[in-house]
């Protein structure tokens, strides 16, 4: 290749955000959009206090501070008409004593409230009988839990568009949907409603939801673990499902007509260290991966991370052995790689706004050749931009020009430590050489900053 820059690298060879979207909220081609973090740690009712305050030190430890979780129908209403709050209400005050965000979702339906004829013998993921019973709890809760000001956000079951989280029908979901977010709004909350997350980009079960129900939610949700569940997706191309474009021409495109335009959240996603099949190098460096990805996307605005801690290899999950496998730290809170992974791009990442800048990017191969290529561009309200850089097959050497001019050049390995990159001119990083499968990260402050 020549000595000038050629922008063709960047559009064709390396994975993009949907030029479609780049007029929304965009200047100079850069789309500014929110972004923010959250954790999943499900707490049973009963739990020792001091464990979850234990998790709540490595939250803030890791620089998240909103916690994601079950409040369980089956936990706080055992019996109808029988509503026990008490460990709730501990529970709430403690997280606001670690300035923890609290955003639950609603679920595990209790055995006397559940619709008989579900296609399993587990009551918990059976539609309510009886709506009306369901009303009456939310309704309760809501009440219950309005004096605690850190309580942001209500969610409508968990993954109901799956057979194992939700026997029943999307139509008999959107009513469940309906009556919550009704009850929540008519008490005056003005916390936000959020469907269940969905185990993928849905077609056909967000056009029948939003249907049946077009305003019943504020956030549309996703949950995605590729390279987990199913091992062979790639997290690159997870949102489009295999077909180039279509998780904004046809999911977001059905949820925009039918429902609105909503924020999407993908609001659980993790990597096992299932042994003899990942190592915690590879979730590291998968979890580099995943925020670049989702975080690129314009309409992403929210990444969940599942989740703090490993459960022991003696607990019971729900689903298959590698659900043991995804924390950050050991069920002893040892912390693995990814913990430091996570926490450096977190508080690079973590702005509350952040401009997508992927198009502003210009590449040059100066040696070998790229096989797949990404690379994500961000730049921070403080203008610090934000480089990541991966070739899943080949070891390319590159000189990369950013989208804007800089003063220095931090690289960040997967353990977290910054090194000066000394092979910058201000605006190009020079010589560049890839290793397959590796991600490189870069933080580039800004010039006269």
């Amino acid at each position: 290749m020549g000595t000038s820059f050629a922008p063709g690298i960047a559009a064709v060879l390396v994975f993009s955000v949907c030029a479609a979207s780049l007029s929304v909220g965009a200047q100079d081609g850069v789309v500014h959009k929110p972004v923010g973090f959250s954790i999943l740690e499900d707490y049973d009712k009963g739990e020792d206090l001091t464990q979850v305050e234990a998790d709540f030190r490595l939250f803030q430890e890791l620089g998240v501070t909103t916690w994601r979780g079950s409040f369980g129908w089956d936990d706080y209403e055992p019996e109808r008409g029988v509503l026990d709050f008490d460990w709730l209400h501990r529970f709430a005050t403690l997280a606001s004593d670690h300035g923890i965000g609290l955003r639950p979702y609603i679920g595990y339906t209790p055995a006397w409230a559940a619709a008989p004829g579900g296609a399993d013998s587990a009551p918990w993921n059976d539609p309510p009988a009886r709506l009306q019973d369901w009303t009456r709890f939310v309704g309760a809760l809501a009440a219950a839990l309005d004096r605690h000001r850190n309580l942001l956000s209500f969610e409508i079951y968990n993954e109901q568009n799956s057979p194992m989280w939700w026997d029943g029908s999307t139509r008999e979901y959107a009513r469940v949907l309906s009556r919550a977010s009704a009850v929540i709004r008519s008490a005056g909350d003005q916390r936000r409603v959020l469907v269940g997350g969905i185990t993928f980009p849905d077609v056909e079960w967000i056009e029948t939801l939003c249907t049946e129900t077009p305003g019943s939610f504020d956030v549309l949700p996703l949950h995605a673990y590729p390279e987990t569940w199913p091992p062979e997706a790639a997290v690159e191309t997870w949102l489009d499902l295999g077909t180039a474009g279509s998780f904004h021409s046809r999911f977001l495109a059905t949820a925009d007509r039918h429902c609105g335009t909503r924020p999407v959240w993908i609001n659980e996603t993790g990597f096992a260290t299932t042994p003899g099949r990942a190592t915690e190098r590879d979730q590291a460096n998968w979890w580099a991966r995943a925020i670049a990805t989702f975080a690129a996307d314009p309409r992403i605005e929210h990444i969940g991370i599942y989740e703090i801690r490993d459960r022991p290899v003696t607990a019971d999950v729900i689903g298959e052995p590698e659900n043991h496998f995804l924390g950050l730290t050991y069920p002893d809170r040892k912390k693995k790689l990814a913990f430091h992974t996570v926490q450096r791009l977190v508080a690079l990442m973590d702005t509350g706004v952040i401009g997508v800048a992927d198009g502003a990017v210009q590449i040059r191969v100066s040696e070998g050749r790229p096989g797949e290529l990404y690379h994500h561009a961000f730049i921070r309200p403080d203008g610090i931009q934000v480089l990541f850089l991966w070739d899943k097959a080949e070891a390319p050497l590159l000189d990369v020009r950013l989208p804007r001019a800089g003063a220095t050049v931090t690289e960040y390995a997967l353990d977290g430590t910054g090194t000066p990159y000394p092979d910058f001119d201000g605006r190009t990083l020079r010589n560049l050489r890839l290793i397959p499968g590796e991600v490189r990260v870069f933080a580039i402050t800004p010039a006269g900053g």
